[in-house]
């Protein structure tokens, strides 16, 4: 009887737990079935509410379009460069921070510090209108970048599988005139190179290379001084092992041999990196500069006519409901 209790106790128990599971689901559709008509009655508000604001909303359009025409006339047309830093000496946030000195000095309508800053004429300082930097990213931590953080989302960004390259940076310059471009590289160079810090610690760079090239010199005269030591006494003592003398000779001086030429191979890359990077900061190529402006009519366009549309969207809205609004603000509590 005791069994049969606890059977019946345990089926009550299942058929209640389907119950509730069943009440659960039809909650559930409820509720979507209830989120489904309410989106349909707010698609079909909106749908009713551009109908009649359409007027406004073309007008809206129709300064988007107005807007773009101006925005890119020819007097006003800005074209950008864009080229690769690479550092010798610190990182890419010590030369980030210098470019940010250039992109205050090109956003300031008075553009006399930008002209003696980097020695240009007042009318060439007149057609820089930004200069900025931007962090290269190692996705895939192979030491090579996978793209450019453009939108400086490299500050905030918690993904440790991106990092930020320190050897280098993106440098974008923003100008009216594609000519300047040619000379403007030497002058942000210049600009560089002038600071005393980079100069200073260059110049130590530079130092220590030709010390470490001196050091290894004396380091091969030394094994070179070595090798004919040995040789010559082991030619000496020859006639009392003959073979045995032979063997040992020619291994030790292959050993020697081996070392200088490593040497030697360090000298090499030395030189090879006084040469090659003789400058605190190098650029790889010069201005890659877009033929296409910036702001030419069909990327404005696509960007003013939503921009417009929405502020036109909101502009309607405020006047639809505006007595309410105004009688809302002006109930006393």
């Amino acid at each position: 009887m005791c069994i049969i209790h606890k059977a019946k106790k345990f089926m009550g128990e299942q058929e209640k737990k389907e119950l509730d599971l069943i009440d659960i689901l039809r909650a559930g559709f409820k509720y979507i079935h209830l989120a489904i008509l309410k989106m349909g009655d707010i698609f079909t508000w909106l749908l009713r509410f551009l109908f009649q604001a359409k007027w406004l909303l073309l007008v809206a359009i129709g300064c988007g379009i107005l807007f773009s025409f101006y925005a890119s006339r020819k007097d006003n047309l800005r074209y950008k460069g864009e080229v690769e830093m690479r550092f010798n000496i610190y990182d890419a946030y010590f030369y980030k921070n210098l470019t940010n000195f250039l992109g205050l000095y090109a956003k300031n309508e008075n553009k006399t510090s930008l002209s003696q800053t980097l020695h240009i004429t007042p009318e060439e300082a007149k057609d820089l209108l930004s200069i900025n930097s931007y962090f290269f990213i190692d996705s895939h931590l192979t030491g090579i970048p996978d793209r450019v953080d453009y939108a400086n989302k490299s500050e905030t960004m918690k993904d440790t599988a991106d990092l930020r390259m320190n050897d280098r940076l993106m440098l974008v310059v923003i100008s009216k005139d594609t000519a300047i471009y040619s000379s403007l590289l030497g002058k942000i160079k210049n600009f560089f190179e002038s600071n005393s810090v980079v100069s200073e610690e260059n110049a130590i760079r530079l130092r220590h290379i030709d010390e470490k090239i001196k050091a290894i010199n004396n380091e091969i005269q030394l094994l070179d001084s070595l090798r004919k030591k040995e040789y010559f006494k082991k030619e000496a003592g020859a006639q009392a092992k003959l073979d045995q003398t032979i063997l040992l000779s020619e291994k030790e001086r292959r050993l020697y041999h081996e070392d200088i030429l490593n040497l030697e191979y360090t000298i090499q890359r030395l030189q090879w990196e006084k040469e090659i990077k003789p400058d605190g900061v190098r650029f790889l190529t010069p201005f890659r500069v877009d033929p296409t402006p910036v702001n030419n009519f069909k990327r404005l366009l696509f960007k003013s006519i939503p921009a417009f549309f929405v502020l036109g969207f909101f502009v309607a809205l405020g006047w639809k409901y505006r007595k309410k609004t105004y009688k809302f603000l002006s109930e006393k509590e």
